[in-house]
């Protein structure tokens, strides 16, 4: 599959959640959000309003596929940054949604997700074990 196309499609379950997920974004919460500004057509400043719109069901037997991908987006072959941020980004809303909805099943999934993208895109998780160290101490 294009990359282009798991991109696209970790968009898609970004919005389909519902939620954005920016307060997961580092393992904190962040309780300070920030009020977002705007000017409109007569140069006007004001706030930003909310639209709330209705809620699409997450239902368990579509969400398992869409986290099995999302989990081949971020451990798959293909390292690409973009997709790795993008499919970070959907399994933070999910999870978000998740946790509004109390799903106990999707909130563990989604958890697990996020924790496994933190480790895969540590630096110091990035060995390859076929490759024989160069050293002068044998070990046994």
């Amino acid at each position: 599959m294009p990359v282009r196309s798991k991109i696209d499609f970790c968009e898609f379950c970004k919005v389909w959640s519902g939620q954005d997920g920016d307060e997961y974004k580092d393992d904190e919460l962040q309780d300070d959000k920030e009020n977002v500004e705007f000017q409109d057509d007569q140069g006007n400043v004001g706030k930003e309003s909310v639209i709330k719109e209705g809620r699409i069901a997450l239902p368990w037997e579509l969400l398992q596929p869409i986290l099995r991908i999302l989990g081949h987006c971020l451990l798959g072959p293909n390292k690409d940054k973009e997709l790795i941020g993008s499919a970070s980004a959907a399994c933070r809303s999910l999870y978000s949604r998740s946790l509004h909805d109390i799903n106990t099943q999707a909130i563990l999934a989604t958890r697990s997700l996020l924790r496994l993208s933190k480790m895969a895109l540590d630096p110091k998780n990035n060995v390859d074990h076929t490759e024989i160290p160069v050293t002068d101490v044998i070990s046994l």
